[in-house]
């Protein structure tokens, strides 16, 4: 009786088919709006903290190499966690909020938000590393490594962090994950200073692959768990 009674409602409350629904949506004016564009858009809705972060790694690791000397490459490399944050904390957003259904519906889907925040805040971190390592190390590319370590780290557990865990408890993970890895960073450097002798330098070098790897692979995954409405326009 119960499965009649839900049948007839549904019955007598179904919505009819669509009439011409293709025709409308292509006659609605969308702004003349471009890729480009929409990137240079998404500038504006990245937090300012994360600008502010890459301001101060960049003073720390001009000002350091004046006053401090080569031993600023852990504190930069100590600091690089919290840009990590920046990048997982943005492409993360949606989901922590409860806004990513919303943005599924937009013309400008969510995968495109976070593709583009990704590239923007990825492309900025590039550059912050390009800039700072030749000044804080007379070795670039062991100076690079050390400083890319604790970063994708971050980045790889964050990302899994985004993944496995919803809403906004996955945030506060993220900040414990950057925390407690600049924190070893700072222990490792100071306490056991024979990791960073040349002969173990093949093991730094082996760590960024792997990690280089996993933090794409978590990424894409990531991106690729966000799915579309079918009906976004």
């Amino acid at each position: 009786m119960n499965k009649k009674l839900k049948r007839a409602i549904r019955d007598g409350f179904a919505a009819p088919a669509p009439v011409g629904k293709k025709e409308f949506l292509r006659g609605l004016s969308e702004p003349p709006i471009g890729n480009f564009e929409f990137i240079i858009t998404q500038l504006g809705y990245i937090r300012k903290w994360v600008w502010a972060a890459a301001v101060l790694i960049f003073a720390l690791a001009v000002i350091g190499s004046e006053w401090v000397g080569r031993d600023i490459i852990w504190c930069v490399s100590a600091f690089m966690p919290l840009l990590a944050l920046g990048i997982i904390t943005e492409c993360g957003r949606a989901e922590a909020y409860k806004m990513a259904e919303l943005e599924m519906s937009t013309r400008f889907s969510i995968k495109s938000a976070v593709l583009a925040r990704l590239g923007i805040i990825g492309g900025v971190s590039l550059i912050l590393v390009c800039a700072v390592t030749p000044i804080i190390g007379s070795d670039i590319f062991r100076t690079g490594v050390y400083i890319l370590c604790p970063y994708l780290l971050t980045a790889y557990l964050g990302f899994l962090a985004v993944r496995k865990i919803h809403g906004r408890e996955s945030m506060y993970v993220c900040v414990g994950i950057a925390a407690v890895v600049s924190v070893l960073n700072i222990i490792f450097s100071t306490e056991l200073a024979a990791l960073y002798i040349f002969k173990n330098f093949i093991w730094w070098g082996a760590a960024l692959a792997v990690l280089g790897i996993g933090t794409a692979v978590q990424c894409y995954k990531m991106i690729k768990q966000t799915g579309d409405l079918t009906w976004s326009l």
